[in-house]
């Protein structure tokens, strides 16, 4: 999906580690699902010190910080509230604050932190910039301003990268595209965090976050969806599920190999490419006949966008014009 960093005003972001680490050494991470423990996996990794790692129960805490390692501390929400002598000279000597939590917890826990570094207990004044920053792809860094209140500079770093497992997902990272968008410290610290890791990072401008994030559904997730999809109409046809993932996920590959080399518009391939409108209505009648009726409409509604790729490649044919109206006709009638 990304080709040329420059084209599309991406930078890679790869700073000199010596004068990042003086910046950014220690960091507490508020969330220990599979996004927190894997950055804290992969920060560790990079040489970062992960001072704490907070979750809402206490034994998911202790099993992220031991997954970490490192002398990581877990802590349980409500023990964030109740910190010890120890446990406050941890977090007030990290200078960087990643929030992992699901995005409805992120103005909550902003709050939550922002009256402990209020604290006259937390203060450091050999930390003269804090940084926060969130991970979630949907929103802004306007999420927390009540840590911009209480001192910090506040972004936001998003992978753009699945992670259903936390192990395997810290080693993914190293591949991955972030965007980072927020206060301009906060988004010079993220993108010196994202080259430590490995990745690359590009600016998404704060009030484009939810299409951003939208688009990067529909790239991932929602392509989980339509392989439940296609899983399904194979099921129809005597195929297990088992043996469906088998034969799907090559074409799924060689589709992606393809888009890794080629624009949409050349990658396409198949019935809706060709203008094949008599293979596309047999598809449509057995759609109908197996009563699969939201299959039959996302069928439809990507049929037309892909009769619009196959256009751009040949503006000047006429060999879409029959597909085009039966694709609308159909359309119109559900």
């Amino acid at each position: 999906m990304q080709t040329s960093s420059k084209r599309h005003g991406q930078s890679k972001s790869r700073p000199r580690k010596s004068s990042a680490k003086k910046k950014i050494q220690a960091i507490s991470i508020i969330g220990a699902g599979r996004m927190g423990t894997a950055l804290g996996l992969a920060l560790k990794g990079a040489g970062f010190q992960i001072q704490i790692v907070v979750a809402k129960r206490p034994a998911r805490a202790r099993r992220a910080a031991q997954t970490i390692g490192g002398g990581t501390l877990g802590l349980s929400a409500e023990q964030l509230d109740q910190l010890s002598s120890t446990q406050i000279n941890r977090l007030s000597n990290s200078t960087l604050i990643l929030i992992a939590t699901p995005d409805d917890a992120i103005a909550g826990v902003a709050g939550q932190l922002a009256a402990i570094f209020k604290s006259d207990r937390l203060k450091n004044p050999s930390l003269a910039t804090r940084i926060a920053l969130h991970t979630s792809g949907a929103l802004s860094a306007e999420v927390l301003k009540p840590l911009r209140r209480a001192g910090f500079a506040i972004g936001s770093m998003h992978p753009l990268i699945s992670i259903s497992e936390s192990r395997a997902g810290a080693g993914a990272l190293a591949q991955a595209f972030f965007s980072v968008e927020g206060d301009p410290a906060a988004v010079r610290a993220a993108r010196s965090v994202v080259g430590h890791l490995g990745g690359q990072s590009f600016v998404v401008q704060s009030r484009h976050k939810s299409l951003y994030h939208a688009a990067a559904v529909m790239s991932s997730p929602h392509v989980v969806a339509l392989f439940d999809m296609a899983r399904e109409m194979l099921g129809r046809c005597g195929v297990s599920p088992g043996r469906a993932r088998q034969v799907l996920l090559p074409l799924m590959r060689s589709t992606i190999e393809n888009l890794s080399k080629q624009n949409p518009e050349v990658a396409l391939t198949g019935t809706f490419k060709r203008g094949d409108a008599a293979t596309a209505r047999k598809h449509i009648e057995a759609l109908t006949a197996a009563n699969l009726p939201d299959i039959l409409r996302t069928y439809l509604l990507l049929g037309e966008r892909s009769i619009e790729l196959a256009q751009r490649a040949a503006p000047d044919s006429a060999q879409f014009l029959e597909i085009a109206r039966l694709v609308r006709r159909k359309r119109k009638s559900r």
